[in-house]
């Protein structure tokens, strides 16, 4: 599920989450912004099951980006349990953004179960670095 949220939306699916949390920080005049949007609704349908997607327009919400110190657009930080686990800015590519995330998320889960991923990378090899 890829969701557009306000404040408290973002609080309560931020603290709600058992699974890892992807947000990512846009708006809607930039352009990269937009030419990664469909990666993250891509990376929301194939991880569902063990990351949810959160889209935060920072026109819309002053306050999220200031809080968590988003300095360029796109932004995507990662979220475990409520916690900033890991950000990821300045993207060569749309592949480079799918790869990044995918490493990622290989990489915070300790296990990804049948079916958890329908992702490009093997679920079964071993995460980034290993």
């Amino acid at each position: 599920m890829n969701l557009q949220v306000a404040l408290d939306a973002f609080n309560q699916e931020l603290l709600t989450s058992d699974g890892l949390v992807l947000v990512d920080f846009g708006a809607p005049w930039c352009g990269l912004c937009r030419f990664i949007q469909p990666i993250t609704d891509r990376l929301a349908a194939e991880w569902g099951g063990a990351v949810k997607v959160l889209r935060v327009n920072v026109d819309d919400n002053f306050w999220l980006p200031r809080r968590y110190r988003v300095r360029s657009l796109p932004t995507l930080i990662l979220f475990e349990k409520g916690q900033e686990v890991q950000r990821l800015e300045h993207f060569a590519s749309r592949d480079d953004v799918l790869r990044r995330c995918e490493q990622l998320f290989l990489a915070r889960l300790r296990y990804v179960g049948s079916g958890a991923c329908s992702s490009s990378l093997d679920p079964q090899a071993p995460p980034p670095g290993v």
